[in-house]
């Protein structure tokens, strides 16, 4: 059995001990202290136990190869990181550049060594000449923690570039109040105002909450801007809405839609509210004139509805007024073409586009049209009209034999009193 004194003698003898119970010195790990790491990476593969190391017996394993424990790549970055220090072994203070590489590259870092206010605006001047907006957002968001508000702001309002990167941030997380708040402060209510309407719009599906911060941010924010054309669209839009909230009460669910265009909504009025008097709510006339819908474009949308639904009568009462002694003349804010175009497209008959057709002043032009949609009719007195014969024989020859407008044009042709020039 060994003595107290042999244990002693064992721990105070070995030359590769690994603690010494009365003094402090640093451990010799290998022959090599732990800040000694230049000389670490040597005598790792080639490791042994000294013969006057600890004493390999039944109860003790050989010591295993470091390689064995730890990742070549591992014991690299650890090395390369004493080296990085030994290439500044007097720096102590602070250092943007380092600080900046390692948030680029993804490395761990600390911000917490970065008090005073100069050493902060000089990192986040650092991440604005990088260019990278993520390490601009890291130091800015830094900032807001460390700083006061007020402080934040004004840092920021010497940096535009810091600006546009915090604006993007907060539109993503909604923090409209802080957007109002700094783009204000740096003078911009105008771009404070279309950037909330933008979130607004974007990130809110419910139509009465919709409605209500649409209602709100023209009260805070647009009604008070000067010549600002953007107020009118707002106005415009909340009228909109209000619209259509009453539709959907009033119509159900039916093909309106909350979001819906004006002249979606137009479309709408006409179809289900056509005849309702002009001081009425869902009365067509009133709509188009809340959102300054152009004769034309109105004009446009009824007879596209009215054709559709075969209401020849309606048409005829949109695009016809009465004159003087009761005659009747056309009233049309379109070309009358896209009038002929609309109603050919729905199938209309073809004594409403006669009607039509002999408002196109050019003849030639007229007899073209009547040509492509069938009117033989119109083509054939054109034809009379014109005392030629060669183009009438010919046209007879395009019409179907025996049929209605074979024997106008055969008929046409006998009549006595026309001079024909061949």
């Amino acid at each position: 059995m060994t003595s107290t004194k042999d244990d002693e003698d064992f721990w105070y003898s070995s030359e590769k001990r690994s603690f010494c119970f009365e003094n402090n010195e640093v451990d010799q790990l290998f022959g090599v202290s732990k800040t000694d790491t230049d000389k670490l990476w040597a005598g790792i593969s080639n490791t042994s136990i000294a013969d006057g190391s600890l004493k390999s017996t039944n109860d003790y394993q050989p010591l295993k190869p470091m390689l064995s424990i730890i990742s070549e790549k591992t014991l690299s970055c650890i090395l390369a990181t004493d080296k990085l220090q030994n290439l500044h072994p007097e720096t102590t203070g602070l250092q943007p550049d380092i600080t900046l590489r390692k948030i680029l590259l993804g490395q761990p870092y600390s911000l917490e060594q970065y008090k005073s206010l100069v050493s902060k605006t000089t990192l986040l001047d650092a991440a604005i000449i990088s260019g990278d907006g993520n390490a601009i957002l890291i130091i800015i968001l830094f900032l807001t923690k460390t700083l006061k508000r007020s402080l934040v702001q004004r840092i920021l309002a010497e940096r535009p570039d810091a600006v546009n990167v915090y604006i993007r941030y907060l539109s993503i997380r909604m923090q409209i109040n802080e957007i109002i708040d700094i783009l204000t402060m740096l003078g911009q209510p105008m771009d404070a105002a279309m950037k909330t309407l933008h979130i607004i719009i974007k990130n809110t599906r419910d139509p009465d909450r919709l409605l209500n911060k649409l209602r709100n941010s023209y009260k805070t924010q647009f009604s008070t801007l000067t010549d600002c054309k953007e107020a009118l669209f707002v106005q415009s839009y909340i009228k909109l809405l209000e619209w259509q909230m009453v539709a959907k009460v009033i119509d159900g669910n039916e093909d309106i839609e909350l979001n819906s265009s004006v002249l979606d909504c137009l479309k709408h009025a006409c179809k289900g509210h056509w005849d309702l008097p002009e001081g009425k709510l869902m009365s067509p006339t009133i709509l188009s004139q809340q959102h300054d819908v152009s004769p034309r474009q109105y004009q446009k949308v009824v007879l596209e509805v009215k054709a559709a639904a075969k209401e020849w009568d309606d048409v005829d009462r949109l695009l016809v007024t009465k004159g003087w002694l009761g005659s009747k003349k056309l009233q049309i804010h379109l070309p009358i073409e896209d009038v002929l175009k609309i109603l050919h497209k729905n199938s209309a008959p073809f004594e409403v586009l006669e009607k039509y057709l002999k408002y196109v002043d050019n003849i030639e032009r007229r007899l073209e049209l009547s040509k492509n949609m069938h009117c033989f009719r119109i083509a054939i007195d054109i034809l009379v009209q014109q005392a030629d014969r060669t183009a009438l024989m010919e046209y007879k020859t395009k019409l179907q034999p025996q049929s209605e407008e074979y024997f106008y044009a055969e008929s046409a042709l006998r009549l006595p009193s026309v001079k024909w020039k061949s």
